[in-house]
């Protein structure tokens, strides 16, 4: 896990490679920034890298002249510092207690002297080595442990030094800075030292006993070794590119920029093998899980799976280009078909409360199953009573009375009749009419659907026969119910 995020990490650095620089101080005039109006007779300082905003008015360039190797304001040729780039500093705030040539530090480098052919010549890694401890105070750095030691170079020293102060005299030459922040390069800075006009000599200010200068303009370094001054820079050499101070330099190098492919170069690297090999590296990667899925397939299934596999796919083209769809399509479309034509739901609201499971509407809308309804209860609360509910209990009420029906006697022989009461209505008396004859025996069938539906029930009505006593209206008959079977 760890490797892959080591990974991701070092791919995106490559995206930001030259775009990212030391944290500098702005160009201007306001807090943390620096303003510099330079001219040889008189260069004004304007900084807001200390506490508080300050102004270094009325300092004088001093320039060399080749003709006679001699150093002074009055020469217009610039100063150069040759060699190799060891370690560098810049300033976005200066401490406490600086002194007013300090603010206008920009940047603080340390460069071994020697030829800008010798010093493109060494070794990645065999050059000069510095630990800076501290380096507050620009002309002053605190070293410690590496293959060299400032605070110990001397006469007996085997390598000679310059310790720079950089003002940049344009903002271009301000931005340029940041080109220092590559280390172990062969540089030529060019400049002017730094004059005041106090009569007491500031350390690191031009001194004319002490600086002096050879045929090429190249700064002299003392029997110390070592030479720490303030520089106004106004132009820069590296290898490869150049910063001046318009900008104008046909190679000029800018923030951003990539050695030896430049910034369109890089961009066009980064798009054709970042992106390109990243996404050729995703393509490879599916094909082998691809591949890997397949070999392990055949070996589960075998050849005739295989060829099943394939038949079936040929098969679902075939459909497909035939028009058919599958179950599951269907079904999509059904749900889709049915849910645009599902009516919208009422946004009314009842004002009786809601039951869980019980939707009172629709009962109220619904009509009785049939007939009419007999309601119990009060007008608040009551139970309803159907057709069929009334039905049933007239079933129950004929089978208890076929049941419960008391047994009567007869001195008439019983005819071998089958009768069957099956109506829960009382018996209606009979009325008889008595005549000389005997009347004819009148048969009335009847049917009716009993408890049980698949069997009928047929009651004969016999016609009884005439009494001994004439005078009585009404006697009632006496039949026999011997046959209760169903």
């Amino acid at each position: 896990m760890r490797r892959g995020r080591f990974a991701v990490l070092l791919v995106l650095s490559m995206a930001l490679a030259g775009c990212l620089g030391p944290s500098t101080a702005s160009w201007g005039t306001d807090s943390g920034e620096i303003d510099v109006q330079f001219s040889q007779e008189s260069t004004n300082i304007t900084s807001g890298l200390g506490s508080e905003s300050s102004k270094i008015t009325d300092l004088k360039a001093v320039g060399c002249a080749p003709e006679w190797s001699t150093l002074g304001a009055n020469n217009t040729a610039p100063i150069s510092f040759t060699g190799y780039l060891a370690v560098s500093q810049f300033y976005s705030s200066h401490s406490e207690g600086m002194k007013s040539i300090d603010l206008g530090v920009a940047a603080s480098v340390a460069i071994e002297r020697m030829s800008f052919e010798d010093a493109k010549n060494v070794v990645d890694g065999e050059g000069s080595r510095i630990e800076v401890k501290n380096w507050d105070v620009p002309l002053n750095p605190e070293t410690g442990a590496g293959s060299v030691d400032l605070d110990k170079i001397d006469s007996d020293a085997e390598s000679s030094w310059y310790i720079l102060g950089l003002i940049p005299t344009s903002e271009n030459i301000h931005d340029g800075l940041t080109a220092l922040d590559e280390w172990h390069q062969a540089i030529t800075i060019n400049g002017y030292l730094v004059q005041t006009n106090s009569s007491t000599s500031t350390p690191g200010t031009f001194n004319t006993v002490q600086h002096n200068v050879d045929n090429n303009c190249n700064l002299k370094i003392s029997n110390d070794n070592h030479e720490n001054v303030y520089v106004f820079v106004t132009s820069m050499e590296l290898n490869g590119a150049s910063v001046s101070s318009n900008g104008d330099s046909d190679d000029e190098w800018v923030y951003g920029d990539v050695a030896f492919i430049g910034r369109t170069g890089y961009i066009l690297f980064f798009l054709a093998f970042g992106i390109g090999g990243g996404f050729g590296a995703f393509i490879l990667s599916k094909m082998f899980v691809s591949q890997g899925a397949k070999s392990t397939m055949k070996t589960l299934l075998g050849k005739s799976g295989m060829a099943a596999i394939k038949q079936v796919k040929k098969d679902v083209k075939s459909a497909k280009s035939s028009g058919l769809t599958s179950p599951t399509e269907r079904k999509k479309e059904a749900q889709k078909h049915a849910s645009k034509n599902k009516p919208s739901e009422s946004n009314k609201t009842s004002s009786e409360p809601a039951l869980a499971g019980f939707d009172l509407d629709s009962v109220l809308s619904s009509g009785p199953s049939t007939g009419s309804t007999t309601e119990f209860g009060g007008k608040g609360s009551s139970v309803v009573e159907t057709i069929e509910s009334q039905e049933m209990e007239r079933d129950l009420s004929e089978q208890s009375s076929v049941t419960s029906a008391p047994l009567s006697h007869s001195s008439i022989p019983p005819r071998q009749t089958r009768s069957s009461v099956i109506s829960n209505e009382p018996p209606r008396q009979q009325k008889e009419h008595f005549t000389s004859a005997a009347p004819t025996s009148k048969k009335s069938v009847r049917k009716r659907k009993a408890a049980t539906p698949q069997e009928e029930y047929v009651q004969e009505e016999v016609q009884p026969e005439p009494q001994k006593e004439a005078h009585k209206a009404f006697e009632e008959p006496d039949e026999e119910f011997s046959d209760f079977s169903f």
